[in-house]
């Protein structure tokens, strides 16, 4: 493995004498034009950075309580040595090259709001961690790799799932106006920082957002956060995604595109998209329909509502290397890249580098982190917990007795209604492991944490052969 990453980062100085100088991307009907030239983006996403989730990181809960509970168990001075460990080696010089070889152009990076402001200090960033994403931006733009920043979780949170840290499964950024002017404004002071950088592809406005019921909110925010931040970036490309976990167009009425720099990403992955346990093999016909690339082209027409033909970003997609029929999952991959190819879309693969699930790229076995994961002593929580309430990515995924008295409890009640008890009840629960698994790191010293945190360098990862075959130079050069 040593020797191989050796290979990648000798050719390191070949290839930056052939960078390309990045123009400002622009969009012209439905395509995206970099200095008077055709553009499709290619690449992926950087999550699990300034954003954590559970399943790609190894603990339980969202963002926040992940950390949270770090301070709680190991003290606030081991925490801040990890993240600032982890933060630092997540994404290099050596990561930019790699991604650069494999012929990606595009980098989408995730970033939760509360990382960045204090929720009672507001409207006062972080400016260590802005530099952070300034570095990230410079290290992509010296390879040739542009930087589309995406506000992938807002105070309150934009749905109820963990990706949008909502600590109690609700979705308040929907309740609370305050929450929605906070995010405004953030996007104000990102677009002043970014507003003459032409390696950055634009601002994706928000990941995801699901409002049960209130798309209007949905669309008065877009409506006015478009507005202000063209008051300091007129010409930066907007990303918007719309209601319903952004899987089309709900929420986007046609005055949002009036400004020609205002185009459109969606997101879709095969568990959300095919009867998949219904399925053995692919192509396939299910209930008297053929599910092919036919039919996957049609059905993400009619999701993206291809008439109004701006560019399309498919900001998200992937499968999971660790659980279900690979090789029919790499099929449909094949096909919905392919139409992504004939359709002229742009793409970004969810995501370079986590725990081992989803990532290009995972810390090898022998890493500190992943040993610790891999512990007797940690295993055996993972497995009390799963027993009890079903944990997210562990190995043998259990319905869970909590989950299933919940679910009996919620019989009669709507189902929105049950599933924010079950996943409220389930954020308590996932605090509490998250808590166990960090017990065992106790008493560490400073350089234990920064050891576990380097776990995620570079130079200590591997490529997940499952994701490599589809997603890197031979699918990016496409």
């Amino acid at each position: 493995m040593i020797s191989m990453w050796c290979a990648f980062i000798a050719m390191g100085q070949a290839f930056a004498d052939n960078v390309p100088t990045l123009d400002l991307i622009q969009a012209h009907g439905p395509k995206l034009f970099a200095g008077g030239k055709e553009i499709r983006l290619r690449g992926s996403n950087l999550g699990n950075w300034l954003l954590q989730e559970d399943f790609m990181f190894g603990l339980a809960g969202t963002h926040s309580q992940m950390r949270g509970a770090m301070a709680t168990v190991l003290g606030k001075k081991a925490a801040a040595a990890f993240w600032d460990e982890y933060e630092k080696v997540y994404f290099t010089a050596a990561d930019a090259r790699f991604l650069a070889q494999q012929g990606y152009n595009f980098l989408r990076v995730p970033l939760n709001q509360n990382r960045f402001e204090d929720p009672n200090d507001p409207g006062q960033y972080d400016q260590a961690a802005l530099r952070q994403v300034d570095a990230v931006v410079r290290l992509c733009k010296e390879n040739g790799i542009y930087v589309l920043v995406d506000l992938h979780a807002v105070p309150g949170g934009q749905s109820r799932e963990i990706y949008a840290d909502s600590l109690w499964a609700t979705p308040e950024f929907w309740r609370y106006a305050d929450f929605r002017k906070r995010s405004t404004d953030f996007w104000v002071m990102l677009a002043k920082r970014y507003k003459d950088e032409k390696a950055v592809a634009g601002y994706d406005l928000i990941n995801e957002p699901n409002t049960e019921g209130r798309t209007d909110l949905l669309t008065a925010w877009h409506r006015e956060t478009i507005r202000q931040i063209r008051t300091v970036d007129p010409v930066h490309l907007i990303w918007l995604s719309g209601d319903n976990y952004g899987k089309g167009f709900i929420g986007l009425p046609e005055d949002l595109f009036a400004d020609e720099q205002v185009v459109f990403q969606f997101h879709i992955y095969p568990s959300f998209t095919y009867p998949l346990w219904k399925m053995k093999e692919y192509p396939q016909t299910v209930d008297g329909i053929r599910y092919d690339k036919a039919w996957l082209r049609e059905r993400l027409r009619e999701q993206i509502a291809f008439g109004k033909r701006r560019p399309v970003l498919l900001g998200e997609f992937g499968f999971s290397f660790n659980k279900g029929n690979i090789p029919l999952l790499q099929a449909m991959i094949k096909d919905l890249l392919a139409v992504c190819d004939e359709e002229g879309w742009s793409w970004a693969q969810w995501s370079y580098k986590d725990v081992g699930v989803m990532g290009l790229l995972s810390p090898t076995p022998e890493t500190p982190w992943k040993r610790f994961l891999a512990s007797a002593e940690v295993q055996a929580d993972l497995g009390r917990a799963n027993e009890l309430f079903a944990v997210r990515g562990v190995s043998a995924p259990s319905t869970g007795r909590l989950a299933a008295s919940i679910g009996s409890i919620a019989t009669n009640l709507d189902t929105q209604v049950g599933k924010h008890i079950n996943l409220s009840a389930r954020r308590i629960c996932d605090d509490a492991l998250s808590q166990a698994i960090l017990y065992h790191l106790k008493d560490k010293d400073e350089a234990t944490f920064r050891d576990l945190a380097r776990s995620f360098a570079f130079e200590n990862c591997r490529t997940n052969p499952p994701l490599a075959e589809n997603f890197l130079r031979k699918r990016a050069e496409n």
